[in-house]
């Protein structure tokens, strides 16, 4: 290789490297020895909680409501006697 200078062949071969090595982190970021890693778990846990969050959050919500409703007719029932 000439001083600075840097062939097509050079450069390729140095993307391959480094191609290789992206994918070696990639792979031990997201499975690890064959398993999920770490991270994709807690991922995973944590869509998990999110979607219980919101059901629990919908149930309480419609329970509160109910009540409501319920304590408005039993105000109007009280009020006509």
């Amino acid at each position: 290789m000439s001083a600075g200078v840097v062939t097509k062949e050079e450069c390729l071969a140095r993307h391959e490297e480094l191609m290789e090595k992206l994918d070696s982190i990639e792979r031990r970021l997201f499975v690890d020895n064959g398993e999920p890693s770490i991270q994709t778990r807690l991922a995973r846990h944590e869509m998990v909680i999110h979607a219980l969050l919101w059901v629990v959050s919908v149930v309480m919500g419609t329970a509160i409501a109910g009540v409501v409703s319920a304590c408005v007719i039993l105000v109007k029932v009280l009020s006509k006697a």
